[in-house]
C-alpha cells in the first residue's frame, strides 16, 4: 500500500513538474472535418500580447493523412494586428520528399509535422492578434489534411546567450 501511494505521488509530481517547464505561450490545433479543407474555410487563431519586449518562435502544426496528393502544402496567412494593420504571407510546407516518403512523425496513416515559421519574433503592439489561415492549394476541396494549428513558444537562448 505504501509503495502504491508513493508511486502515485511520484507520478503526479513528475506530471506537474513537466507541465511547469513547458515553454508554449499559445497553441491551438483544429480538426479538419472529414480531412477535407475547403478553400473558403478560414481557421482563426487569437492571442493577446501583454509584453511587447518578449521574443517568440512561431510554429505551423500540420497533421496530414497518406491521402494527401502532393509533396508540398501551401497556406495563406493573414495577421490582423491590434492597430488594425493587416499583414499577409504565403507559406509552403514540404510534407514528403521527391520519392514519396512522408516527413514528420508517423501515427499509422497520419503524419505529424511541426514547421518553424519564424524564430525570435517580437510583437511590438500590445493587444489582441488574430491569424486567419486558408489552404492555398488551388483546389476547392483539399483532401488529406486532418489537423492544422499554430503554436507560439517563448524564444529560448542557451546558457551562453546564443540562440537555440
Amino acid at each position: 500500500m505504501k509503495h502504491t501511494l508513493f508511486f502515485s505521488f511520484f507520478v503526479l509530481f513528475l506530471l506537474l513538474f513537466s507541465a511547469c517547464s513547458r515553454r508554449d505561450f499559445y497553441e491551438k490545433n483544429d480538426t479538419i472535418p472529414n480531412e477535407i479543407w475547403n478553400m473558403d474555410s478560414a481557421l482563426t487563431y487569437q492571442f493577446k500580447i501583454t509584453d511587447s519586449l518578449q521574443y517568440y518562435d512561431i510554429y505551423i502544426n500540420v497533421r496530414n493523412s497518406v491521402d494527401f496528393e502532393t509533396q508540398n502544402f501551401y497556406i495563406f496567412l493573414t495577421t490582423i494586428f491590434p492597430s488594425g494593420y493587416i499583414g499577409k504571407d504565403t507559406l509552403g510546407c514540404i510534407l514528403c520528399d521527391n520519392y514519396g516518403v512522408w516527413k514528420g512523425k508517423s501515427s499509422g496513416r497520419l503524419k505529424d509535422n511541426r514547421f518553424l515559421f519564424k524564430s525570435k519574433v517580437r510583437f511590438n503592439q500590445k493587444g489582441l492578434y488574430t491569424l486567419k489561415v486558408y489552404q492555398a492549394m488551388r483546389t476547392e476541396n483539399l483532401k488529406g489534411i486532418a489537423n492544422f494549428g499554430i503554436s507560439l513558444c517563448y524564444h529560448e537562448q542557451n546558457k551562453q546567450g546564443k540562440q537555440k
